[in-house]
């Protein structure tokens, strides 16, 4: 997690100057994709990755909420 956490951090300028307010997801500390909103960025991460450890992160936006490990995000549609 903390390299996912690192490379978010380097690409922080660049996504904030492009994707700003959208998603992303980052894994294995690699950018994923980019995401209109968290359910389709954590939809695709779970498919992806299953309980992960992944990243999701909105690009621009001031923390908020932190999940712990813990905690489980299932679709609406699972």
């Amino acid at each position: 997690m903390s390299q996912d956490i690192s490379a978010f951090e380097h690409m922080r300028p660049d996504l904030e100057a492009h994707h700003r307010l959208e998603w992303v997801v980052f894994h294995d500390g690699h950018l994923i994709d980019v995401y209109p909103d968290f359910d389709a960025a954590a939809s695709d991460a779970i498919d992806r990755f299953d309980s992960g450890p992944f990243l999701i992160r909105q690009v621009g936006a001031p923390p908020q909420v932190q999940l712990t490990g813990g905690m489980v995000f299932t679709r609406a549609d699972a």
